[in-house]
């Protein structure tokens, strides 16, 4: 099963980049498999840690895309980075393996610490459509026109129904920027 995070890496000079990230978990290890090239693959190379953060708040997903990375964080207990201030809980992870491949090499990384934050509050079908038409934008490149605006006609139904404010205001910049790099 994929998991939908936002994973937080650092680089050797202490910058610091979050990115939307599906991952893989069993009871000790997550599998991070980043695209080549990307920041997390280079950060993950320098560092050999990471912070994946589960969060219920679709904004995230849809600000990183849009490139608005300037989220509020905290110091990690156990490595040398950070989590989200907002996030309903973290896993800190190091990296004790990686399988390489020529596009998207995989990461086994070990579980040191686990924290939990906030409390999750339930399902909002608003939110999970954002999250998909996230997963659009970063494939608009990839995909063909016609099918990018068809799911994202069919994930419009339930924002409208299920929406409140933030999700609405996400929605509106998500389908606005993947109708723009569409044209």
């Amino acid at each position: 099963m994929i998991i939908e995070t936002i994973i937080c890496t650092k680089n050797n000079q202490g910058n610091v980049n979050f990115a939307p990230f599906g991952i893989k978990k069993n009871k000790n290890y997550i599998l991070i498999s980043p695209y080549i090239p990307s920041t997390t693959l280079n950060n993950l190379r320098a560092t050999g840690n990471a912070s994946i953060n589960y969060t219920d708040d679709a904004t995230f997903f849809v600000n990183c895309l849009l490139g608005k990375k300037n989220f509020q964080k905290k110091k990690c207990s156990k490595i040398n980075s950070y989590f989200l201030k907002d996030a309903l809980a973290h896993d800190e992870v190091v990296v004790e393996s990686v399988k390489e491949n020529k596009v998207r090499p995989i990461f086994k990384c070990k579980i040191i610490n686990q924290e939990e934050h906030k409390r999750f509050e339930g399902f909002n079908r608003a939110r999970n459509s954002l999250i998909e038409a996230c997963i659009l934008a970063s494939r608009v490149k990839i995909l063909k026109k016609k099918q990018i605006l068809k799911e994202l006609e069919g994930l419009k139904n339930s924002v409208e129904k299920t929406a409140g404010i933030k999700e609405r205001k996400s929605w509106n910049l998500i389908s606005k920027f993947i109708l723009n790099e569409t044209r």
